[in-house]
């Protein structure tokens, strides 16, 4: 949804023309704004590649219009961001309607995003991926959180003011869990002008979603009150009988607070809670060659009488900004609490048939602190400070039966987690000398985790089992950049990236659970971005190396009657690529933009598989394709008085990749493009809109994700509503 007529608020965290630090006297340690050629403050560490479609035009000027993003913590303008970011605003989420980061891996060249069903998703960025490992890659935060939960990160999305993607080892300000990056997901505040608005859709598969907000503003406080439902028949069909699933059935609701109680205080608080009980159902198809139609991949066979998955996912955050004499103190307080609970038929093979699954709840629960200070510049130095710790637990009650393996159930045990991490970081920058600048950064992590499990399946034990890891890490960063002219920079920079070690939750034939280690990355950019034409086009390039050790690998294998799970550390992984973008604004009716990843090296250097003794070194690394890319054109009339009409065009293609290291060519993905449409018009008076859009117009197969199961993208799929603004 649009935010229709709201404006930034008096007083609020503002950003203004010029270079110089614009906000109020309450924030100005926040923001701030400025030209290539004299940046006031920066602390990251490569080059913002924007996202195609990622910048909205100014009607108004015929520019590209500035988009304000924080990437290392602070307000900046995006273009003076020495850090690989791409950003989708909320025009363009508003644009193409997307509820979920499956739809959105299609606009950010290098993002893959994989469905798991009862364990969430997966991501991939750049060739960075989880190698389908226990923990995320790509680090999800929902205003400043971390989401340790897979399921929580791939929770529906309403009422979004930006998505920021940075791409890279984000070791020293975003820590655990961020050796490919880190997706940001910025909800819409509360602001100073009362408003609200209502939009209800129809789209295909009799499917119904009505979202909405009521923005109230009080003496120094405004509360925003944001909510969407769905409903509807999935689009995968059964071949026994009439059953849909993959149906889009969610609903969320968001309250958020702010409050300014004086000149140097401010307090954000945001709850929300969503529940979805159809959207990860896909995973009940086979694998591609054994569906029941090869040529129809949504044609599932699901013989179980009640199959379902439902997810309820609860996130609170407290962000508190006081502004002191010469610095900017942040806290931010968050909480984030996931539940899953589902039955799903798991026959994807032969060997499989009949296998039966359920999770009875797959709970998490995790609490976060971290704490900020902003130092703005003083003479040729500025830098923030910063201190984190979380604590989490996870317990999961699993079932599996595969009655052609074992009459027993392969698995009904009781798994509990308990694990803590704790940091403290610095980032600081320091001008060298007439448009050279030094930003250099640090993080020391300490992180551990406990496990327990106890069952009574074939590969459980029947006593309590008990694992322990801990590990530390000093992640740092180095970067030099130098503005050739203005609008103009050139960069170079080394960081290092770290995930911790953990346990499976499945055990090794013996009964010992199986552990393994920490992974190291260390990664070299080189690159540009600039401005030109008075700033209608902006061309951003680079280049990057990276070079992985003890790379987190999961394994899958038959041993006996037995599935053996495990993490391997691959000795050393190697990846080499070039990642470009271009955002054009032509006129004031017209712009188009586009964006590349070319992943011309992505490979295993040293790997033997543990379980098995194979030995894949030189294969591919999983989910990363060579080529990804994507474009979009833009046009927008006024109707003299009557409206504005405005249409986009998108195109997104993605080379083929494999989803498990062995590279077998039955758990692939081969090369695919989608091609969507979006039509819009406003009204005169912004009171009204309507749209209509179209995805997958060429309705090409391809899939989210394919091993034991498989898990097909969206037919073609088409969406017309209305919203109207009070």
């Amino acid at each position: 949804m649009n935010a229709g007529g709201e404006t930034a608020e008096p007083g609020g965290i503002r950003l203004a023309n010029g270079d110089a630090i614009v906000s109020d006297s309450r924030f100005q340690a926040l923001t701030i704004r400025g030209s290539i050629g004299s940046r006031l403050l920066a602390f990251g560490a490569a080059l913002p590649l924007q996202s195609p479609g990622q910048v909205p035009a100014s009607p108004e000027t015929g520019l590209l219009a500035e988009v304000v993003v924080t990437a290392r913590k602070i307000e900046e303008d995006l273009q003076d961001v020495p850090l690989s970011v791409q950003v989708l605003t909320g025009e363009v989420l508003d644009a193409t309607r997307a509820t979920r980061l499956y739809e959105l891996q299609f606009a950010i060249p290098g993002l893959v995003v994989t469905n798991l069903g009862m364990y969430g998703a997966g991501f991939s960025l750049r060739g960075i991926a989880d190698q389908r490992a226990g923990g995320l890659s790509v680090a999800p935060h929902l205003d400043g959180v971390y989401l340790g939960s897979a399921s929580a990160a791939i929770a529906r999305m309403f009422d979004i003011e930006r998505v920021e993607v940075l791409k890279g080892p984000q070791g020293t300000l975003y820590g655990r869990n961020a050796t490919g990056g880190s997706i940001n997901i910025i909800t819409r505040a509360p602001q100073s002008a009362p408003a609200a608005e209502l939009e209800i859709a129809q789209s295909t598969f009799d499917t119904t979603r009505a979202e909405g907000y009521l923005n109230l503003p009080f003496s120094r406080a405004a509360v925003r009150l944001a909510f969407i439902a769905c409903g509807g028949d999935g689009y995968i069909r059964n071949s026994v009988d009439d059953r849909r699933f993959a149906e889009e059935d969610y609903e969320g609701l968001r309250g958020s607070l702010r409050i300014d109680p004086n000149d140097a205080l401010r307090i954000d608080v945001v709850a929300q809670h969503i529940r979805d009980d159809g959207g990860s159902g896909d995973l009940w198809s086979p694998r591609p060659d054994y569906l029941a139609n090869p040529e129809d991949i949504r044609l599932t066979t699901v013989r179980l009488d009640d199959p379902y998955l439902i997810s309820d996912v609860d996130n609170v955050s407290v962000n508190l900004v006081y502004r002191l004499r010469y610095a900017t103190l942040r806290s931010i307080t968050g909480y984030v609490r996931s539940e899953m609970d589902g039955i799903d038929d798991c026959a994807g093979l032969p060997v499989l048939r009949g296998c039966m699954r359920s999770v009875h709840p797959d709970a998490f629960e995790q609490w976060s602190q971290e704490l900020q200070l902003i130092i703005p510049r003083r003479g040729n130095l500025a830098a923030i400070l910063g201190a984190y710790y979380s604590a989490a637990d996870a317990r999961t009650v699993a079932f599996q039966l595969l009655p052609l393996v074992n009459t027993r159930p392969l698995s009904n045990n009781r798994f509990t987690s308990s694990e803590f991490a704790a940091a403290l970081y610095g980032q600081a920058d320091l001008d060298l000398a007439d448009r050279w600048r030094l930003t250099a950064g640090a993080r020391l992590s300490q992180e551990g985790r406990r496990v327990t499990t106890i069952g009574t399946g074939v590969q459980d034990s029947p006593a309590l089992r008990v694992g322990k890891v801990e590990s530390d890490d000093l992640s740092w960063l180095l970067t030099i950049d130098h503005s050739v002219r203005t609008d103009v920079m050139a960069y170079a920079s080394v960081s290092t990236g770290y995930k911790s070690g953990g346990i499976v939750a499945s055990t090794f034939i013996d009964g010992a659970p199986d552990s393994y280690g920490p992974e190291h990355l260390t990664a070299y950019e080189v690159g540009t971005k600039s401005r030109w034409q008075h700033g209608r086009l902006t061309v951003n390039a680079a280049a990057f190396h990276y070079d992985y050790r003890d790379l987190q690998v999961n394994t899958a294998a038959f041993v006996g009657d037995r599935v053996i799970f495990g993490v391997d550390n691959a000795a050393r992984a190697r990846l080499s690529g070039v990642d470009a973008a271009i955002d054009y604004r032509i006129s004031d009716r017209w712009s188009i933009s586009g964006g590349v990843v070319w992943l011309p090296v992505r490979k295993f250097v040293e790997y033997r598989n543990e379980v098995t003794g194979d030995r894949l070194s030189g294969n591919e690394l999983v989910q990363a394709p060579e080529w990804s890319s994507t474009a979009a054109v833009a046009w927008r009339h006024t109707l003299r008085g009557r409206g504005a009409v405005s249409v986009r065009l998108e195109y997104n293609f993605r080379s083929a990749s494999f989803y498990t290291p062995e590279n077998d060519a039955k758990f692939a993905q081969g090369s695919f493009g989608l091609l969507n449409a979006h039509f819009r018009f406003e009204a005169a008076n912004q009171r009204w809109y309507a749209f209509a859009s179209g995805r997958n117009l060429t309705d090409e197969d391809y899939f989210n994700q394919v091993f034991l199961q498989s898990s097909p993208g969206y037919p073609d799929t088409y969406e017309i509503g209305a919203g109207i603004r009070f």
